[in-house]
């Protein structure tokens, strides 16, 4: 019987010297835990569920596993131009051409915890072990300095990078400054179609971007970041900037003429043209809406 562990998580937080420490890829993913013992593979989410009818060509690949283990990583889907998608993930589940298993931590190895050992053993080990075998990703590491890394992703379009302290022991199930996340963030600027009301109490904003044939698409809602005073200015501009008459008392999405403008964060424009993990950053008085464009927004 395999022991049981959580993943260990890293800090939202910048390095002030990158010496002594490695740089991966911050996949875009599902975090997975994968068991492997005499053939059969239990793949664990973050939470302990099992994960083995969602990825069963991922689970049939690690059958062959040679030893008994505990390897950390992520199920990531590719689009084809071999850039990580989690749309893509969602929507296929079982592509053996797209999926693979990108692990970058080894906790337990024959009959042995590595959680105490220091990172750069558990790599040498995890190297040994993984290497070759079929849907199954080594994580690469990048270049020893944080810029160049971040220039990296940043060039392939990529969420972003997690550091490791060449040192650190394997904490299961803690948040720990030994590894260290920095995100990639989009930044567009919205038209805000209309406010999603419950009542009187404005909750969110719907955003949208014209298109190449000036057709306004709605891309998702937004309320993440908006504070009371942004709120209550979003209810100010109801009486000004409302198409129809709102209703009284009832939920309901209450659509603007196009004149104000958004800037918004996402971590990705999905490809079915939705925002991802969208926050709002502050309204933009000097940009007319009809500049806000799809072309004109790069990564």
């Amino acid at each position: 019987m395999l022991p049981r562990y959580q993943p260990m998580l890293p800090v939202d937080e910048e390095l002030a010297d990158g010496s002594g420490w490695v740089h991966e890829i911050k996949w875009d993913g599902y975090r997975v835990l994968a068991y492997c013992a005499d053939g059969h593979v239990k793949l664990a989410s973050r939470r302990g569920n099992s994960l083995n009818k969602r990825f069963p060509a991922v689970t049939q690949a690690l059958t062959i596993f040679p030893d008994r283990a505990v390897l950390d990583g992520e199920v990531v889907a590719f689009d084809r131009q071999g850039k990580p998608s989690f749309s893509l993930l969602q929507k296929s589940r079982d592509s053996v051409l797209s999926l693979r298993f990108v692990v970058f931590d080894l906790l337990y190895l024959r009959d042995r915890s590595l959680c105490s050992l220091p990172w750069y053993e558990r790599r040498a080990l995890l190297e040994e072990e993984c290497t070759g075998l079929p849907l199954v990703l080594v994580s690469p590491l990048l270049f020893k300095d944080v810029e160049s890394s971040l220039s990296f992703v940043k060039e392939h379009g990529l969420e972003g990078i997690v550091s490791k302290a060449e040192d650190s022991p394997y904490l299961p199930g803690q948040r720990s400054r030994f590894w260290r996340k920095r995100k990639l963030i989009r930044t567009m600027d919205l038209v805000v179609m209309g406010v999603n009301a419950v009542g009187s109490r404005i909750r969110s904003f719907g955003a949208g971007v014209y298109d190449t044939k000036g057709r306004l698409l709605f891309l998702g809602n937004v309320g993440s970041g908006l504070n009371q005073n942004d709120l209550d200015f979003l209810a100010d501009a109801v009486p000004l900037l409302a198409l129809e008459p709102p209703q009284v008392g009832d939920s309901s999405f209450i659509r603007f003429r196009p004149h104000l403008v958004a800037e918004v964060e996402c971590l990705e424009l999905t490809e079915q043209l939705r925002l991802r993990h969208p926050v709002f950053k502050r309204f933009r008085f000097d940009k007319r809406a009809e500049e806000c464009r799809l072309e004109d927004d790069g990564p």
